[in-house]
């Protein structure tokens, strides 16, 4: 037996060892820590959907859905880009967000600085605000500076986006409560890009999608965030992982933006030949699959769905094995050494940035917090989600806290 059929037979141990433990665990109930190996079967994926690869810090980027007009005005659309169409996805046990077909013509448009700043007036920004915005666009970019001044004129933001940084539970429901509340649109659009950065640093990819539709139907082109939403709303598709919607997407973020940071370029660049060289192997389609499930075994989504995505991989799996058992018996020689490896990087991982430089260190998970929170704080948090809310965004998080709750508590 070749290395790569052996190699193939030890991820099929991995995921049975998976499987046995859902076994004889007892179906959809959340288990104990340790319950459950879901690192044997993480080490099949091709990439970990994990927060290393949200330590993009300030500086991100996905891309948009609906259609425009000629003049790119309207609800973004999701377009087609030069290698031409998009395949169907398959259906996992955990149900894929929606996503829009790609605009024709590039919705974004040039960024309206003008209009921004006379947008943070309206919130109360002063001229010496201004001044620092524009002193710092051209050191840190306008991305940065313009989410500083958003977070100056918005305390309420920034003190949710304080949250956020510092692993607090309540930012999700903290950055919605200024989304609902936000009546300038640029506001808006800055609240609800954090909160699907928050979703995406937290490995929630599926409501990083949802929130993002919103931020391409309802809040582009004010503000000059609209790129590095781009550049998560393709990472996120690939953190499902939705392959055959993210790539075109990638490269779509390299045509439309060609000023963006060289560090969200790199990256994209590097997924995109990830993602081309998955789409033309069997195994990784497999190994998509199975990091889908790998995800649900991390968050203790264990009911007879994933069970039975199990099964069928380790089916296909034993196939491919035979397949290459059955080449090696009609081969004379021994395999050449120069052949792509069946495993690409584990994850495209951004240069070091600004904000999160250094969390290579083990630090408590959001699940961890949540566990450890008393009742009567877990408590007022859910009575936030009753209060004001945008029912989309009241349902959003009632998943985003019950999800947080399978897996929380250190102990």
């Amino acid at each position: 037996m070749n290395a790569r059929a052996a190699s193939l037979r030890a991820v099929c141990g991995a995921l049975a060892l998976a499987a046995g433990a859902l076994a004889q665990g007892d179906g959809g109930r959340s288990h104990g820590s340790g319950a459950i190996p879901a690192d044997a079967v993480a080490s099949v994926a091709p990439r970990r959907a994990d927060a290393a690869r949200a330590n993009a810090s300030q500086d991100p980027k996905p891309q948009p859905p609906k259609a425009t007009d000629a003049k790119g005005q309207g609800p973004a659309a999701q377009p087609a880009t030069p290698q031409g169409q998009e395949p169907k996805p398959t259906g996992p046990a955990t149900p894929l967000p929606p996503v829009p077909p790609m605009a024709v013509q590039n919705p974004f448009l040039p960024f309206d600085r003008a209009k921004f700043e006379a947008a943070c007036r309206a919130l109360g920004a002063t001229e010496a605000q201004l001044g620092r915005f524009g002193a710092e666009a051209a050191d840190v970019g306008l991305a940065r500076a313009a989410d500083d001044l958003m977070r100056a004129v918005s305390p309420a933001l920034a003190a949710a986006c304080k949250r956020r940084d510092d692993g607090d539970p309540e930012a999700a429901v903290a950055l919605a409560q200024v989304l609902a509340d936000a009546k300038e649109p640029a506001l808006r659009a800055h609240a609800r890009y954090h909160l699907a950065r928050l979703f995406v640093d937290g490995d929630e990819p599926e409501l990083a999608i949802r929130a993002l539709n919103d931020y391409f139907a309802q809040d582009l082109n004010v503000s000059p965030l609209d790129g590095e939403a781009a550049f998560f709303y393709a990472q996120a598709l690939a953190d499902v992982p939705m392959p055959e919607h993210a790539l075109p997407r990638f490269q779509a973020f390299l045509q439309w933006f060609p000023d963006a940071s060289e560090r969200f370029r790199a990256a994209a660049q590097q997924r995109i030949g990830e993602l081309s060289r998955q789409q033309e192997s069997r195994l990784h389609e497999l190994a998509d699959g199975m990091q889908r499930t790998t995800r649900d075994l991390r968050k203790q989504r264990t009911g007879k769905p994933v069970q039975v995505d199990q099964e069928g991989y380790l089916e296909q799996l034993n196939q491919l094995i035979e397949e290459f058992e059955q080449r090696e018996s009609q081969s004379s020689g021994a395999p050449s050494g120069n052949q792509p490896s069946a495993n690409p990087a584990n994850q495209s991982q951004l240069p070091e940035g600004e904000s999160n430089v250094g969390e290579l260190n083990k630090r408590p998970t959001l699940a961890d917090r949540w566990g450890d929170m008393k009742d009567a704080d877990r408590e007022k948090i859910a009575a936030k989600l009753q209060k004001g809310l945008p029912p989309q965004y009241q349902k959003m998080l009632e998943e985003y806290y019950k999800k947080l709750g399978k897996g929380g508590g250190r102990k």
